[in-house]
């Protein structure tokens, strides 16, 4: 039998190391999810989503792989600061509006896109619930939606409460203020679920696609 030389060694070892790695990243590699852009969306605008989109992926980097892409688009006319479609995945922000109210209408909207395409999200509603006082029995969200709601109503909707706490742990608080009332532990509920990290809350470490 032919003994290899140490050139040959190098090489085997060099071919076994990048297949290992391959199939490292093949197990472990998560692809980020995407803000796609409409043609509506303006030179300014665009540069307020993709820094926010990086902070908000930051904060949710442990779930990346459980929401997917969401895009966005704008529009003089709506009846709310911005809306957000489930079957799409599309956020509709109205403009003009400064980058402040913008950076948190996007976060709220992009909040809903994780409600609504991430199965896992569901974990952390018993223990938002909680965190927040209301009963466990509370119903999420609405059957008329946000955009019909009345303002002393719409505070009251655990949905848009969450969707507002996911501003406060993104930009650290809110920027423009509202009637929803947010709890410093609903805050923290929120941190742990996004980390992925089980805590004390009882997660589930469950990163499945709403639909798949």
């Amino acid at each position: 039998m032919r003994r290899a030389r140490p050139g040959e060694l190098g090489s085997i070892a060099l071919v076994i190391l990048t297949g290992l790695l391959l199939f490292s990243d093949s197990r472990t590699a998560v692809a980020a999810p995407r803000l796609i852009l409409d043609d509506s969306v303006a030179r300014d605008l665009r540069a307020v989503a993709d820094g926010t989109w990086g902070r908000f992926l930051s904060v949710f980097r442990a779930r990346a792989g459980c929401f997917g892409d969401v895009r966005l688009a704008a529009a003089s006319e709506l009846s709310s600061r911005a809306a957000y479609d489930p079957a799409t995945a599309t956020v509709t922000i109205r403009v003009p509006a400064t980058a402040v109210m913008l950076q948190g209408a996007l976060i709220h909207e992009w909040a809903h896109h994780i409600e609504f395409q991430c199965r896992a999200q569901g974990e952390l509603k018993p223990a938002f619930l909680a965190a927040q006082g209301l009963p466990a029995d509370t119903p999420w969200r609405t059957d008329c939606g946000p955009a019909n709601t009345p303002e002393s109503d719409w505070a009251g909707i655990p949905s848009e409460q969450y969707a507002e706490a996911i501003i406060e742990l993104v930009l650290g608080r809110r920027q423009i203020p509202t009637t929803a009332r947010v709890s410093p532990e609903a805050v923290r509920v929120i941190a742990e679920w996004a980390s992925g990290h089980a805590g004390s809350f009882g997660f589930e470490n469950n990163s499945g696609r709403q639909n798949e």
